[in-house]
């Protein structure tokens, strides 16, 4: 009777210690969920290629808008790849913006490994490929999910951004984490934590926050709390439980919204 006891303390206090060793040595697999197929232009659409500074090649969507219009620099989420975002994409750019789906490295058949610095390499290259591609357009930054907290860094302490949409976001990663496993110290185990909220009294830039009430993947408080963050925010919350919130919502209402502010970002 001792002995099985001893064995089930045993098994009870080691649960927490596995845990923490799979979430150390798999977080990348939790984090991100590349699709490896090859991008392959849709119809209105041209598939182009740009080197980062660490030397990688890495293949993009890109349709272009009409002269004056604000250009939207879009980053998608975890899963998928850019491709399945043309149909959001063709939206905006019948409506005359200039459209840069963006891809991370790993995805859409691009070489290299997914992580939160090597996506910021990757944003910086895409946002000057951007600029010299579309010289003097307003710039837009569109984050979804995971991409919110590309779009946040890659904004933050930047006076040349028009302003910046943020669907379905998080606080972090690490709040995310923290409420997931609030029993392991995940602070200390995330490589890639992805600070959103900390970054939004550096952007300048006017933010929308477009999200869910019932979101399952990224709660509706996170949304809230980005919203109230920023230096000049706006929040559109959605009823249901779409995610992300435009890209999947069934009303339309989000996407009127995303329309209507990136008309009041462009030059008056």
């Amino acid at each position: 009777m001792y002995r099985r006891m001893l064995a089930a303390i045993t098994i009870v206090a080691a649960i927490p210690l596995l845990l923490t060793g799979a979430l150390w040595a798999g977080q990348e697999r939790l984090i991100f969920l590349p699709d490896p197929r090859p991008l392959i232009a849709p119809e209105g659409w041209r598939r182009e290629v740009l080197r980062t500074d660490d030397g990688l090649d890495l293949a993009f969507l890109i349709a272009p808008g009409r002269p004056g219009m604000p250009v939207v620099l879009h980053f998608h989420g975890n899963g998928g790849n850019a491709g399945d975002r043309s149909g959001l994409g063709t939206v905006l750019n019948s409506a005359g913006h200039g459209v840069v789906l963006a891809e991370y490295r790993g995805y859409g058949g691009n070489p290299g490994r997914p992580g939160e610095e090597a996506f910021a390499r990757d944003a910086a290259a895409m946002l000057a490929w951007t600029r010299q591609r579309f010289p003097g357009a307003p710039i837009v930054l569109w984050g979804e999910s995971l991409g919110t907290g590309v779009a946040t860094r890659l904004a933050e302490g930047r006076a040349d951004i028009a302003a910046v949409l943020l669907e379905s976001p998080f606080t972090s990663v690490a709040d995310m984490a923290r409420e997931t496993y609030p029993f392991l110290p995940t602070g200390l185990l995330l490589r890639h934590p992805f600070e959103s909220l900390s970054r939004l009294p550096r952007i300048a830039a006017p933010v929308l926050v477009v999200a869910s009430e019932t979101d399952p993947i990224t709660p509706a408080a996170h949304a809230r709390r980005m919203a109230e963050g920023a230096r000049d925010g706006r929040l559109v919350m959605l009823p249901g439980p779409a995610h992300p919130a435009i890209l999947n919502g069934g009303t339309g209402e989000g996407l009127r919204a995303a329309l209507d502010f990136l008309a009041r970002a462009a030059p008056r």
